[in-house]
């Protein structure tokens, strides 16, 4: 039991290593672009009526005069504790600019995952229960075909087919961030569809492979032989063994998601984290910024640890390797 907890401690102190690590990247990241937020919010012609100690002093007034550790260090302690601070020009609280476009994002996100466990589940166990025929083919050709295809092109093929030419939804939807509940569902369905595509496919070759491995198992085959139907075992025995290896692939599919949502919330206008990140880069906002980059690695770090403990539980010779260090 104690190999066990002192895994998980192992676990839970290499996320806060990664959660620091990704905050230090991302604000050496926006260290290195030209300018600061100071000449990014204010024009170029209109900067030149300005003195030198005049900028100075708005640079002092937003502490863009302090040393780099200095404000990381400050920086790394709002994030830590959730109080993000506030906005480097306007001097507004940064939750208020982040918490509906956030809230917007993990709305689409979990649909998508719901959404993407379906399809894979129901692909997964009818391709392997007919494996090697033309059903089990032709679901292999297809998802190999959509795994190959960037999230983009899937994004803009939707709008030419489903809005363009079927009309069966709007191409975009312009809604504010703190729209109602049904608008921003409304908003999500392609986008949804369109993250599914890439990610269902790699999750649905793990699953037919662990399904395929489980149903060639000894235990599945004398529970053909005691007469029980085949989807009942491939449901009750081979798919809960099949499972295992995919948890971390839908961990990896979680983190796809983030990095995803950017381009096709851009291609759909969706009113979500990826425009607000976009809008703060260009302002270099660097509160802003770094809160979306360390709730978006807070999501990863938490869905890998979850994979993780889901591991331990479900499968024995995990939790025996752990037991005997």
């Amino acid at each position: 039991m104690s190999n066990i907890v002192t895994m998980i401690g192992r676990r839970i102190f290499l996320s806060l290593f990664i959660l620091t690590l990704t905050s230090l990247i991302v604000f050496l990241g926006t260290e290195v672009l030209p300018g600061d937020a100071l000449t990014a919010t204010i024009p170029a012609d209109e900067m030149a009526f300005y003195t030198e100690d005049q900028l100075a002093q708005m640079r002092a007034e937003l502490g863009l005069d302090r040393s780099i550790p200095v404000r990381f260090f400050e920086v790394w302690h709002q994030l830590v504790t959730f109080d993000f601070g506030k906005t480097m020009v306007k001097r507004e609280p940064v939750i208020d600019h982040i918490y509906h476009p956030m809230l917007n994002s993990a709305i689409m996100a979990g649909i998508a995952l719901l959404v993407m466990l379906v399809i894979v589940i129901t692909l997964g166990v009818l391709a392997s229960l007919r494996s090697g025929k033309w059903l089990d083919t032709s679901i292999t050709g297809a998802t190999l075909f959509t795994y190959s295809m960037p999230d983009f092109v899937v994004s803009n093929i939707f709008v030419i087919v489903f809005a363009v030419w079927l009309g069966i939804v709007p191409a975009v939807i312009f809604a504010p961030t703190d729209a109602p509940a049904l608008t921003i569902l409304a908003a999500a369905i392609l986008p949804v569809v369109a993250l599914c595509v890439h990610g269902a496919a790699y999750q649905f070759r793990l699953l037919r492979a662990g399904m395929v491995e489980a149903l060639n198992s000894d235990y599945v085959e004398r529970a053909r032989l005691a007469g029980i139907p085949s989807w009942r075992i491939a449901i009750k025995h081979a798919l809960p063994s099949a499972l295992i290896p995919m948890l971390n692939g839908t961990a990896s599919f979680i983190a796809g998601l983030l990095a995803g949502s950017v381009v096709v919330e851009a291609v759909f206008k969706y009113p979500g984290a990826g425009g607000e990140l976009l809008r703060a880069i260009s302002q270099r906002e660097i509160p802003t910024i770094q809160a979306i980059a360390f709730l978006a690695a807070l999501a990863v770090v938490v869905s890998n640890l979850i994979a993780d403990l889901a591991i331990l539980a479900l499968d024995p010779r995990v939790r025996m390797s752990a037991r005997h260090g």
